[in-house]
């Protein structure tokens, strides 16, 4: 008969991640995960296998929580303009707050991960297409509206964004000087006045 588990495996990928996030997977112990999630290590490697496939669970567990939690208002049918400069001033406005020195655990993952593990890179991969594709529907929906020029190519608007918002994250996670970031946010907005109808 097999062993009961008294645990969720989605609630312990989410404790996971709060460590992972923090640490890194490098800086990540064992000891460290069993005593973040509270259960044995016989229960960890039952679920998962090892610590790489709980790492693939916490990244998938970010995605749908803390990325979706950001961008759902830009995959909306009724986002626009709005919802990415209230995005960009908010990244923004984050910069010297506490908690911001963590950055966004998916480009974390694209700086010490990803180069050397395919699983990882996957991941991150899908994040950049994930974004991209969330600012270009909002920038989509602004060009119908007539709130941005019709030369405008709004797929390559949301990657250059996408990138810029990346690159925003890992000056987060740096804790570069608020003034910086938030410089480069008022330039991104000053690019999208630009093209406005």
């Amino acid at each position: 008969m097999g062993r009961h588990k008294n645990y969720d495996r989605s609630t312990i990928a989410q404790k996971a991640m709060e460590v992972f996030w923090r640490d890194g997977f490098h800086g990540t112990s064992t000891q460290a995960l069993v005593d973040a999630m509270g259960v044995n290590r016989f229960s960890v490697y039952a679920e998962f296998g090892n610590k790489q496939n709980l790492y693939e669970a916490a990244l998938a567990a970010y995605d749908q929580d803390v990325v979706t939690n950001h961008f759902q208002a830009l995959e909306s049918d009724r986002a626009g303009l709005s919802d990415v400069e209230a995005m960009l001033l908010g990244f923004a406005g984050a910069a010297g707050q506490p908690g911001s020195e963590l950055g966004c655990f998916m480009c974390n993952c694209a700086t010490e991960r990803a180069p050397y593990d395919s699983g990882s890179q996957q991941f991150v991969h899908q994040h950049v297409e994930r974004i991209s594709a969330a600012l270009s529907n909002a920038l989509a929906n602004a060009q119908q509206a007539q709130h941005i020029r019709a030369d405008v190519d709004v797929k390559q608007q949301g990657q250059f964004l996408a990138t810029l918002i990346l690159g925003v994250f890992v000056l987060l996670r740096a804790q570069v000087s608020a003034p910086v970031v938030q410089a480069t946010a008022q330039t991104a907005l000053q690019h999208l006045h630009q093209l406005q109808a």
